[in-house]
């Protein structure tokens, strides 16, 4: 282990020691009457206090010896000990289980439990004085040790404000266009007709830019080819899945995606023949990211043929002689990625650490020097440690010391090397729980999309969020995760216009940089079909397995003691199932697209107590255990992807239950009293009970709900009554919490709400969307005041007539609007032109009215919208605005335009002037638009 690997193992433990010290001090309070027991937890919760004083000291070792290692170790191990005796205890001691018997049963049963209390809290408090003594014995070997106290503490500050600015400027590429030309320029420049298809490999180590680079050049002649795809594959694929997602990018950029075929295409062969028979005769342009073996793009290139419409395919890679076995030598050709010069090496630094500021202080002048000369022309360094110092102080001690915390290894990994270093340091500048939260995303496989309210309910499930006052569990979590955004450790993915990433990506380098730290401190064992990533002989407190084989490394999987897992994953590709009547720690249990998973593995669901998290996404499951209602710890359940519709009713008993997510859901009567919830989706209100909108609105923490009208069992004029109703407890709602509110309606009227009736205004509403109809408001909803709704920043709706007073009174007024989506059907008779006054914050407009004029925009609309999607009419706007520019000259942020096109059929000159027409608007804009996309109907 190296020093740094050393000194992060330290420091990440004290996060572990906190919360057992906060479970330890409530215990006491509730403990007080049990004789002997109050002091001993008094004593005991002095030492562990002290053991945590010693870690923080430690944190700052630059180089603990082999007999710390071995002391922090036992202390990690005594420390989730401690914690699970804990929460056993208290569970056995405090939990009044359901009492449905009367009469004499009810009276032998109580003296029952409290017999079975009185044998606890007695075992308890021998465990006490035994923890007590392996507690002293620990403290007494690290008084031996003697260990210097290390350096001073380490100065934390709030993040710096410019950083999501620099966050976003990572779009912004540095030292990329001489590559990229170059290979477009040997990629596109010798095209010839009739030519054949043609592949480029781009080699370099993790971290050099590969993708990046692929990306780029992606973006700039993807408009040239007919089918456009972009894959990673990752070191260990699943090539039904990888194939699948290349199937759907195909259709998709072909304009058809039939979803329902392509998850009936399951074998490979299937999947490979759909695809060859799209790009057989089409010009396509495919990027496969992050091939590592040779029987990977031996399947891959099955599906891409040869055919002669200048077709062309870009892959990356590590090994050279993978590049070399996937090209031949007269047409193809391999790239050799080149570390950033020193001039574009010190133009990223200083766009990182100092934003847009024109003056660089002379005193880091060299200093900077040093840093570049060290991260050696890599960017994931460069960025990573210029990020670090964007929230630092601006001192020149500062900058030396993390100058220095950087080695200089020369060896053939020396990239690695670097890279691992600067991670280092990054990892050991977060605070406690930001670690443990980083550490957690090691549970993950390469390349998968990490979606943020699910892993923020596992933080949460686990521990790992610190409550903060004013603040939700939920929103502190959201802070943790854009956190690690801000200091460059994760990707972020889905970003809409003005909205925060909703899923993330961790690089492989930095995944592989978590999973050592987390095999050093047995916070994680991963198993896959080659290893089991702990060492046999840990306890496992954290399991993620991710393949269909039933042994590991030589591991079966049937012999793992799980009795300590506090949170198990099971990937897709598994096909075991764990025993859940040994799991009585486990606070997560993910299940998500789990093959082997039945009804009849959660017949001993309830066995599991403490449990808070429970994903049973895309699994096969189509009823849930009355045991459910055993769980009283519950605080999420996902059953999306399954057939589960109608819940059980002891669903009802689950009063911590704070995210009930699934489709078209069915709850049982009572279910307004589990007060706990704050985000429900999606219930199916047409099949539900009476009382259904009773419920609802006695759920005042709601904070997200989801419903759905779809064709149903429920006559029309029931329907329409049910939306009354739902429509009043929405007024309900809105006095509370409501925050995003989801309307699916597939059937019938839906201007109750639009109309007056919802009053007052949901003051505190951020999200409406009202989809999956053709029909649509006859009106515009007279319950959006801008007055009222400060809060309001996405609004989706279809409108039949939208006026000029619509927009200039209400919309534009909406001060914290950033993302519109209107469709139109009628709008004035002389258009609809935006002006400057107004929509100051909105950065995405998406403005659909197929068969009419559309909108346009005025000099210094909309200054900060960054994405436009249009919909119109050519023939119709040409007569109404006089041309079809429409004034996208004048949104000066714009880097994101997609149009679609309607035109009489007789007049195709209207098409491609409006094409032409939109073109040169393009060309006029300052941010030149990486994706302009402009088709017709």
């Amino acid at each position: 282990m190296t020093a740094v690997g050393e000194k992060m193992m330290v420091s990440a433990l004290t996060g572990v020691m906190s919360p057992l010290i906060g479970k330890l001090i409530k215990l006491m309070e509730e403990c007080a009457k049990l004789k002997g027991a109050r002091k001993k937890l008094e004593s005991l919760t002095k030492e562990l206090i002290a053991i945590n004083v010693v870690l923080g000291k430690y944190a700052l070792m630059e180089s603990p010896d082999v007999q710390v290692k071995a002391w922090m170790k036992e202390v990690r191990e005594l420390a989730y000990d401690i914690e699970d005796r804990i929460d056993l205890f208290t569970y056995h001691v405090y939990h009044e289980p359901a009492e449905n018997a009367t009469g004499v049963k009810r009276i032998v049963r109580r003296y029952i439990q409290k017999l079975k209390k009185l044998h606890h809290r007695r075992q308890f408090a021998k465990q006490i004085q035994e923890l007590q003594v392996l507690v002293n014995e620990v403290y007494e070997r690290q008084i031996r040790y003697k260990i210097d106290e290390g350096t001073g503490a380490s100065t934390h500050i709030e993040v710096d404000p410019r950083l999501p600015a620099l966050y976003v400027e990572f779009e912004k590429l540095v030292g990329i266009e001489g590559p990229s030309d170059e290979l477009i320029n040997r990629f596109i420049g010798k095209e010839r007709p009739m030519e054949r298809c043609r592949i480029v490999a781009i080699v370099g180590s993790g971290g050099s830019g590969k993708t990046t680079l692929a990306n780029h050049v992606y973006k700039k002649i993807k408009d040239e080819f007919f089918y456009t795809a972009f894959v990673p594959v990752s070191q260990r694929p699943d090539m039904t899945n990888i194939l699948r997602e290349l199937l759907l990018q195909i259709e998709i950029s072909g304009g058809r995606s039939d979803k329902d075929q392509l998850l009936r295409s399951s074998s490979e062969r299937q999947l490979i023949d759909r695809l060859r028979g799209h790009l057989q005769n089409n010009r396509y342009l495919i990027v496969i990211d992050d091939i590592w073996s040779k029987s990977s793009w031996e399947i891959i290139q099955c599906a891409l043929p040869k055919n002669t419409h200048g077709s062309r395919i870009i892959m990356t890679t590590r090994i050279k002689s993978l590049a070399e076995f996937c090209c031949t030598p007269d047409e193809d050709f391999v790239y050799q990625i080149k570390p950033l010069n020193r001039h574009d090496s010190e133009i990223l630094f200083l766009k990182r650490a100092f934003s847009a500021e024109a003056h660089f202080p002379d005193q880091f002048k060299m200093i900077m020097n040093d840093i570049l000369h060290k991260c050696d022309g890599l960017p994931l360094a460069i960025i990573t440690i210029a990020c670090l110092l964007a929230s630092k102080p601006r001192r020149k001690e500062e900058w030396e010391r993390v100058r220095d915390s950087i080695g200089s290894i020369h060896d053939k990994d020396k990239e690695l090397e670097v890279i691992d270093r600067v991670l280092s340091l990054s990892y050991h500048d977060l605070p406690c729980n930001l670690k443990t939260c980083l550490l957690y995303l090691s549970i993950f496989p390469e390349d998968c999309t990490i979606h943020k309210d699910y892993l923020v309910w596992k933080w949460i499930a686990e521990g790992f969020v610190v409550e903060r006052e004013g603040y939700t569990l939920e929103e502190v979590g959201e802070s943790y995760f854009n956190e690690l955004m801000n200091r460059s450790l994760v990707q972020p993915l889905f970003m809409d216009y003005g909205v925060k990433a909703s899923a993330c990506r961790v690089h492989d380098i930095v995944l592989h940089f978590i999973i050592n730290r987390t095999i050093e401190e047995n916070f994680a064992s991963i198993l896959d079909s080659q290893d089991l990533s702990s060492p046999h002989g840990n306890k496992i407190r954290r399991l993620s397995f991710r393949d269909k084989q039933e042994q590991a490394g030589g591991v079966s999987i049937e012999v793992l003691n799980l009795s300590h897992a506090r949170s198990i994953h099971l990937f897709a590709a598994a096909s075991w199932m764990p025993s859940l009547l040994d799991l009585q720690v486990l606070r997560v249990l993910d299940l998500e697209g789990c093959e082997a998973l039945k009804n009849e593995h959660l017949e001993n669901i309830g066995s599991l107590f403490h449990l808070r998290y429970l994903g049973l996404r895309k699994t096969n499951v189509d009823k849930l255990p009355s045991q459910i209602g055993k769980l009283e710890f519950l605080q999420s359940l996902d059953v999306r992807g399954t057939r589960i519709k109608e819940l059980p009713r002891e669903i009802i008993q689950l009063k911590r239950l704070v995210h009930l997510v699934g489709y078209d859901l069915l709850l049982p009567d009572g279910f307004g009293k589990m007060e706990a919830l704050q985000e429900l989706s999606e219930l199916d209100v047409c099949d539900s009970s009476k009382n259904f909108c009773q419920d609802i609105q006695n759920l005042r923490q709601l904070r997200e709900l989801r419903v759905a009208f779809k064709h149903s069992r429920c006559g029309v004029q029931d329907r329409e009554l049910r939306k009354v109703a739902l429509l009043s407890s929405l007024c309900k709602l809105g006095e509370h919490n409501l925050r995003s509110l989801y309307i699916v309606n597939k059937d019938g009227n839906v201007d109750c709400f639009a109309d007056h009736s919802w009053r007052p205004s949901p003051h505190r509403l951020q999200k409406f969307v009202m989809e999956g109809s053709s029909r649509c408001f006859s009106r515009f909803p007279k319950w959006i005041d801008p007055l009222l709704l400060l809060d309001l920043t996405h609004l989706e709706f279809r409108v039949k007539l939208l006026e000029k007073e619509d927009v200039v009174h209400v919309l534009q007024r909406l001060p914290a609007l950033l993302v519109l989506h209107l469709s139109v059907k009628s709008i004035p008779r002389d258009g609809l032109t935006i002006s400057r006054s107004g929509f100051h914050c909105i950065t995405y407009l998406r403005f659909h009215q197929r068969f009419g004029p559309g909108v346009a925009f005025e000099e210094g609309a909309m200054p900060k919208l960054q994405k436009l999607d249009i919909s119109f009419h050519a023939n119709k706007a040409n007569s109404i605005y006089g041309g079809l520019g429409f004034g996208i000259r004048y949104l000066s942020s714009l880097n994101n335009i997609v149009a679609g096109i309607e035109y009489d059929r007789k007049d195709a000159c209207a098409m491609r002037y409006a094409k032409n027409a939109i073109n040169e608007e393009i060309k006029l804009l300052p941010n030149h638009p990486i994706k302009a996309k402009i088709f017709d109907h």
